[in-house]
């Protein structure tokens, strides 16, 4: 049994290392033949020097040109060599016992396990909601059978770039028939994220929002209300994606004053966001004829 762990890495030069440490450091890591292959989505800092330099044993391959996580996921499961692939983020590190623990859990009737995500400050990642044990949603780490991946229309879906491509892709899974776990004992902590400018991905949320539910249908979240969702929010420059700048399980009531306090803001103003949600309606557009053969592809593979 071979194991690939794949690390797709865009501009994550203060914590790449550290993800890479986190894996030599694991208990009996040494017991696993194993590979690391890190796909530098052609970051802009010095990640990709840093990894030569300090892991000159670590697979690197660099994408000519940026194109999103999911593309360099789907490097990483071509170039793997091993039976399972064991994916986590660029800005994520393992507790000691962790993949041990992913592996050990992983039976003949289980095709994915996936680990309690935290933040550095121990703030609660995922999963939040009893739900969300039941399958994953994100793809921050998670270990899956390379064979599992076959029952697939296709990997991860590359027209997405980055965000809410990790939700299509466990929808896919799902509707395949693969089975998932989640191991309560198995613990990744998530690097801390302080405020940013949340533009970029206020645009491709909304984007990938309407891409997902011409593709899929009204499947959670691609749905109508959580687009309508999306623009208020927007108008009110709330980022509700970014999970570290408020808990999810707050209340209704909570979660309103926090919106109105405006201190976890996606870019300086609402109007900008109106701007950038018309720009994401106007790209669709553009591409309607691409996405509509994703969706006839989607549906024909699934009979959905």
């Amino acid at each position: 049994m071979k194991l690939s762990l794949i690390i797709p890495c865009h501009n994550n030069e203060s914590t790449v290392l550290k993800t890479i440490k986190s894996i030599y450091s694991s208990n009996n890591i040494n017991k696993y033949k194993f590979e690391i292959i890190v796909v530098d989505d052609f970051s802009l800092d010095d990640s990709y020097n840093l990894i030569k330099r300090n892991f000159p044993t670590v697979k690197i391959h660099r994408l000519k040109k940026h194109s999103g996580a999911a593309k360099a996921r789907n490097v990483g499961i071509k170039r793997s060599k091993g039976s399972l692939l064991l994916f986590i983020d660029a800005d994520a590190w393992f507790n000691k016992a962790t993949i041990h623990n992913l592996i050990k859990q992983l039976d003949k009737n289980t095709d994915i396990v996936f680990p309690k995500i935290n933040y550095e400050n121990g703030h609660l990642l995922y999963p939040v909601f009893e739900d969300e044990k039941n399958y994953p949603r994100i793809s921050a780490c998670f270990l899956i059978k390379k064979k599992s991946l076959k029952k697939l229309d296709e990997y991860f879906d590359e027209f997405y770039q980055t965000y809410l491509e990790d939700y299509d892709f466990f929808m896919r899974c799902n509707l395949a028939g693969l089975n998932a776990k989640y191991i309560e004992n198995a613990c990744v902590i998530h690097a801390n994220k302080e405020q940013k400018d949340y533009s970029e991905r206020y645009y491709l949320e909304i984007r990938n929002l309407i891409y997902g539910r011409l593709k899929l249908g009204p499947r959670k979240p691609f749905t109508f209300t959580n687009l309508v969702k999306a623009f208020i929010l927007g108008i009110f420059n709330f980022a509700w994606f970014n999970w570290y700048g408020y808990d999810r399980r707050n209340t209704f009531n909570k979660k309103v004053r926090l919106v109105l306090e405006r201190n976890n803001k996606i870019s300086k103003n609402g109007f900008q966001n109106l701007v950038l949600f018309l720009r994401a309606i106007n790209k669709v557009i553009i591409d309607y004829k691409v996405i509509s053969k994703k969706k006839k592809s989607f549906r024909k593979f699934y009979q959905a």
